[in-house]
């Protein structure tokens, strides 16, 4: 599969930066990830960078909750 496959892509969602290092750091060697701090960049993210397979997001977070 080409790394532009949406089956591979994984968008990582949280307001805080360490977390979402965290993540990458686990999935990187398997998966494309892209991260999106706080809800706003993550709906950004989906129009620049989508379609994404998975969208793991933090449920808990200021303006935009991860709904």
């Amino acid at each position: 599969m080409s790394t532009n496959d949406a089956s591979e892509k994984i968008l990582l969602v949280d307001d805080e930066p360490n977390v979402l290092l965290g993540y990458e750091r686990l999935l990187h060697n398997q998966f494309t990830t892209s991260t999106a701090v706080g809800g706003a960049a993550a709906l950004a993210a989906l129009q620049s960078n989508g379609p994404f397979a998975v969208v793991l997001s933090d449920m808990k977070m200021p303006q935009i909750d991860g709904i």
